[in-house]
């Protein structure tokens, strides 16, 4: 098992207001791992609920995801997107109906949650810069281009953490800031996002509970 299994909960906030919460949890079984995250956002009218999970396996230091799944509720349409990943056919099907996609296969694909391992396991390893093909919820791929950009302390709710902050560096419309913890195993302890330098959310480490491989972590 290369991952500690973990439940971590932040609080979001946007100028500085508390408007929401979040959950991140990982765990393993039957040697495949459960990644997943939730949120519950409220601002003005603005409501915004969502579930995302991840099933992923390691291969050679890859993670290789088979399943991605996306709800959300609130205010606007409701969403639900699903891709489902067969490395063995080497087949990508998406949406409830598991839509083929044809004659489109990437070994080094990964979800909009998995990459997030990816990273761990590419910072452990002393890399600094990242280049990753994410599908979006329509089964369609977009090179990620992150890089570590500085190491700073950081106050949170949680405590004072020595993190490395990472940029997104191919979005110049939007603005993605992650702060990770290398004693934490190089958790996810800030994400900052804005668009056009106007803050969008931030969410920060509360609390954290490392678990073992039988527990199920959030549902």
């Amino acid at each position: 098992m290369k991952f500690r299994p973990f439940n971590a909960d932040y609080l979001v906030y946007r100028a500085g207001k508390k408007h929401g919460d979040a959950n991140r949890f990982l765990k393993f079984s039957n040697n495949r791992y459960q990644m997943g995250y939730s949120s519950n956002i409220s601002w003005l009218i603005f409501s915004d609920k969502r579930l995302e999970t991840s099933e992923f396996q390691l291969n050679n230091d890859q993670v290789q995801p088979l399943h991605y799944l996306m709800k959300r509720q609130g205010t606007g349409p409701s969403r639900h997107y699903e891709l489902h990943l067969d490395p063995t056919k080497q087949q990508l099907t998406v949406g409830k109906k598991r839509e083929l996609i044809a004659n489109s296969w990437q070994d080094n694909w990964l979800d909009p949650l998995s990459y997030h391992q990816q990273l761990v396991l590419d910072l452990r390893a002393g890399k600094t810069e990242f280049f990753y093909d994410v599908l979006n919820r329509n089964g369609n791929s977009k090179t990620y281009h992150y890089k570590v950009v500085m190491e700073e302390p950081l106050a949170l709710p949680y405590g004072t953490l020595r993190t490395l902050r990472i940029a997104r560096m191919d979005d110049p419309e939007k603005q993605v800031y992650a702060w990770v913890a290398p004693e934490l195993d190089y958790m996810l302890v800030r994400l900052w996002r804005g668009e056009d330098n106007v803050e969008q959310f931030d969410v920060q480490l509360h609390k954290l509970e490392w678990l073992s491989s039988q527990d199920k972590g959030s549902p």
